[in-house]
């Protein structure tokens, strides 16, 4: 089965399981058990997860309201993916989404 066809699966998966909460599409939705053991393992799922986030964090910065004048603080994509390590690591029973908007609050926290 393609990849793409397996998120877009899953996709209406959530759909269907969550029409009233907010909608993560893709690798977004796994656990952050997930995320670490295709980390730990180097799986291929991991490159794929590491590239939702930082399409989401691009996604943000892209979309965010207008009224907000600040972007969030430069961070190299490899230590983000440490700052997401670390995140699961301490709440395992997060999703990658909930990491993700955790990331985008400390970067938005950081001084310039």
């Amino acid at each position: 089965m393609s990849m793409v066809r397996t998120i877009s699966i899953v996709g209406l998966l959530l759909f269907s399981l969550a029409a009233d909460a907010a909608m993560v599409l893709g690798p977004g939705s796994a656990s952050c058990v997930t995320w670490n053991g295709d980390r730990q393992r180097n799986e291929s799922h991991s490159q794929l997860n590491q590239a939702w986030v930082l399409g989401f964090v691009t996604a943000y910065n892209l979309y965010k309201p207008a009224s907000q004048d600040s972007s969030p603080r430069p961070m190299d994509s490899r230590a983000m993916m440490v700052w997401v390590d670390n995140y699961c690591d301490a709440n395992p029973l997060k999703d990658i989404f909930d990491a993700a908007q955790a990331l985008i609050e400390d970067l938005e926290g950081r001084a310039p």
